[in-house]
């Protein structure tokens, strides 16, 4: 079951709402009592997390009773939840704001990811930009696009680099222990550049065509679920290095996003000694 116009339309505005109302008012105005540590100094949350997150999950319960809502603040609170992604008809996981220690430190690399899932398969993905008021969307099987404010939806396409060294690619230095940091870094002297983005931007970059490809060492469904549909319906290719399917039910694995076959296999030759 894809969703309708008309449903996505409301997502899109409760999304935009939220952004307006809650995240942006807080962006460069938190308070030090506002922010909190998760689990390390880099894994934060602040008021605007949790507060947008509620406001999202109350406005879809009242339009949408029957689905299930999983969102990364209420799992951390509640892990048990992340069950109802493999086992609910419909399930829509939300990260009211990924990127959240740029957010907390006042830089605006941070974003909206919401995914709606049926039957453990993501249908509708939608990675949006707070700063800009914009976002890439897809409906499963009618590709990816770019929506600016005030102007046409932009459908995107993917165009394949397969020459190692000419690649722009996303990793995650810095949120891995130390020793798959240094592994990472050496692996990284093979490309053009390299860039660390939080999940809504990494594949924002990869579906706008700006990056090459993206290698993530973490499987939260929130970071993935997404981006991974955007960018197949953008032309991209995404497996987990051991070469199985991304599923948004997958609690672990290394997942490598590319924008062809041909360019998956050559980087994950490349990856081959795993991080």
């Amino acid at each position: 079951m894809n969703l309708n116009k008309d449903s996505q339309a409301i997502i899109i505005n409760i999304v935009r709402n939220a952004a307006r109302d809650i995240i942006m008012p807080h962006f460069r105005h938190l308070d030090a009592d506002q922010i909190a540590r998760k689990s390390t100094q880099l894994d934060l949350v602040t008021v605007a997390d949790q507060a947008c997150e509620r406001y999202i999950a109350e406005k879809v319960a009242d339009e949408f009773p029957d689905w299930s809502i999983v969102g990364e603040e209420a799992v951390a609170d509640t892990p048990e939840r992340l069950k109802d992604i493999a086992t609910a008809e419909t399930c829509m996981i939300i990260d009211p704001i990924d990127g959240t220690w740029n957010f907390a430190n006042g830089l605006s690399d941070f974003g909206v990811i919401i995914a709606v899932v049926v039957k453990g398969v993501t249908v509708f993905g939608l990675l949006y930009d707070p700063v800009h008021d914009d976002y890439v969307y897809a409906n499963k099987g009618e590709g990816a696009f770019l929506v600016r404010p005030d102007s046409e939806p932009v459908s995107l396409s993917v165009t394949p680099e397969l020459e190692i060294e000419k690649m722009l690619g996303i990793l995650s230095f810095y949120s891995y222990a130390p020793e798959v940091n240094r592994q990472l870094a050496v692996k990284s002297t093979a490309f053009a550049r390299t860039h660390s983005l939080p999940s809504c931007h990494a594949y924002r970059q990869l579906a706008i065509d700006h990056f090459n490809f993206g290698l993530f060492l973490k499987m939260n469904p929130w970071d993935h679920a997404a981006g991974v549909m955007i960018l197949e319906e953008a032309g991209g290719y995404c497996r987990l290095l051991n070469g199985s399917e991304y599923s948004p039910t997958m609690p672990n694995g290394k997942l490598l996003i590319a924008q062809s076959k041909e360019q998956w296999e050559k980087l994950a030759e490349w990856f081959e000694v795993e991080p």
